[in-house]
């Protein structure tokens, strides 16, 4: 998958995290639309009911870059209606 940002620093972080198998993790979300990184947390400790959050960056967390704001497509108005 591919971030559509301002700087490239995810692709480079995965360049050299290839070398050990692994990548960032990145997550299509629905509010604002779009593909964004997504920083994993977890659980300190377990109680019930407690569930880790995920944290969606809206600038580079590698360089400090805020990424573009996703363009809203609103549905257009039907013509029979």
């Amino acid at each position: 998958m591919t971030i559509s940002t301002a700087c490239k620093c995810a692709e480079e972080v995965d360049d050299k995290l290839a070398e050990h198998n692994t990548r960032l993790l990145r997550a299509l979300v629905f509010r604002p639309p779009g593909e964004r990184l997504m920083i994993e947390t977890e659980v300190v400790e377990k109680r019930r009911g407690a569930r880790a959050m995920s944290i969606f960056p809206s600038f580079c967390p590698f360089c400090g870059t805020k990424y573009p704001e996703p363009e809203v497509v609103k549905p257009e108005a039907r013509a029979d209606g």
